[in-house]
């Protein structure tokens, strides 16, 4: 039988009001489940897949399948209770879990040996130490590491980056779930580092591997790292579970790379992932709390704020909106300064470019000034220009300004009146001619 010794630490952070992470640390299973979905969803997702982990498989796990079906179980279980209860809909968890595999079904061929069992679905992580080297064994199913593997980010940009916490699959999201289940064997001097992303999003893997080969005690580890989380700001729940080999077979050579092929259930469609949830919530120093069992929030007294979490569908949904909105927008703006007319700005004439009659927000400017005024213009000049005649050009308008908007002629006149007599009626007689040079 393995001989394993561990430690685990939780702590709620110095941002977030609850704890929703759960961790199992027992004998022949081990798991830390990070829940999402706010105050009585994200701690009920996470402690129901571990209490269904720490009963399937407290006893080791007969094969990898029956590990594997252990989360799927899980999963239907969050997934039937988000459905059940309108209060817990929509929360889900992360799990990574590490178990005994047994000798039976677990030994390499003509031997008969155990192994272990290493089970992942989300953005929790399993590290594994051994001989000085600290190495990263599961794969984060989240945004950010497919912008990792496809070259368009590091993995240090990837600590940072604003969309950190979406996660591309997580147990309770759908009917069904992926998991990433590998065989290891168990080898003297491996140490072993499961943890909620509260620690790798604050703490950097090298200060990680420093921590992990220096302190010797495994309980005392998991305390330093989740202190070192809340340090580095504490802005999420931390939980860290160690396990030490001390008894297996030897090291291989130093120089040698891990490899791991991951088992899928075969058929099982990836589910949406789930996304950013932001509390801000004062920052409030806490100590980290020290547990050697598996731990279930209580639920406070006063109700806390949700934590919410978006599926990559919606995201992608709220995104198109938001850039269908942009470009309608765009295209209002750019047909609301499309066109120009004439018109008095003030008692000036003046060429306006944009639509005659405002648009949303979008006021008509002048293009160009004139030095024809209202007062020099007789009636129907002004009539005219009130009813802002329009034009495909400012050139267009200038043009109508400059040959069409004249002031009105001033003449100078001699008027002779002439007056006739008669015995019936008296007439004026008015006789106007154009003054000659």
């Amino acid at each position: 039988m393995a001989e394993l010794r561990w430690g685990a630490a939780t702590d709620k952070g110095r941002v977030r009001e609850a704890n929703e992470d759960t961790f199992v640390a027992e004998p022949m299973v081990f798991a830390v489940a990070d829940g999402m979905g706010g105050h009585q969803a994200g701690e009920v997702a996470s402690a129901l897949a571990a209490s269904i982990l720490r009963e399937r498989l407290g006893q080791g796990a007969a094969s990898e399948s029956a590990a594997s079906a252990a989360v799927a179980e899980a999963n239907e279980a969050i997934f039937g209770a988000a459905r059940a209860n309108s209060d817990q809909s929509g929360m889900g968890t992360t799990i990574t879990a590490l178990a005994i595999l047994h000798a039976e079904e677990g030994g390499a061929e003509g031997t008969n040996e155990e192994r272990l069992v290493l089970l992942n679905v989300g953005d929790s992580r399993t590290y594994r130490f051994r001989l000085g080297r600290l190495q990263r064994v599961t794969v984060d199913h989240s945004y950010v590491q497919e912008l990792v593997a496809t070259g368009h980010i590091t993995d240090e940009e990837a600590r940072t980056h604003p969309r950190r916490n979406i996660v591309t699959r997580a147990l309770g999201i759908e009917p069904t779930v992926r998991c990433d289940a590998w065989s290891l064997p168990i080898v003297r001097g491996d140490r072993f580092v499961l943890c909620s992303d509260g620690l790798v999003d604050e703490v950097p893997d090298h200060e990680i591997a420093d921590l992990v080969g220096s302190v010797e005690d495994p309980q005392m580890l998991a305390e330093v790292l989740v202190e070192m989380a809340n340090r580095h700001g504490g802005r999420d729940n931390t939980t860290v579970v160690v396990v030490d080999v001390l008894a297996g077979a030897e090291p291989p050579d130093p120089t040698d790379e891990l490899s791991f092929d991951p088992a899928w259930a075969e058929g099982v469609e990836e589910p949406a992932g789930w996304g950013d949830d932001n509390e801000p919530i004062g920052l409030t120093p806490v100590e980290p709390t020290t547990v050697m069992a598996t731990v279930v929030a209580e639920a406070p007294a006063a109700p806390k704020q949700r934590r919410r979490r978006l599926t990559i569908g919606t995201f992608a949904f709220v995104f198109a909106l938001g850039l269908i909105g942009t470009i309608t927008l765009t295209l209002v703006a750019v047909h609301a300064r499309s066109g120009y007319f004439v018109g008095f700005d003030g008692d000036a004439v003046v060429v306006y470019q944009g639509q005659q009659d405002k648009l949303l927000w979008f006021d008509p400017t002048v293009k160009a000034p004139s030095t024809k005024k209202r007062q020099d213009l007789d009636q129907t000049m002004i009539d005219v220009i009130n009813s802002k005649p329009t034009f495909s050009s400012s050139e267009q308008a200038a043009s109508f300004i400059a040959n069409e908007v004249t002031p009105t002629t001033v003449a100078t006149s001699t008027t002779t009146t002439t007056t006739t007599v008669s015995a019936s009626s008296t007439t004026a007689v008015t006789d106007t001619s154009i003054a000659g040079p």
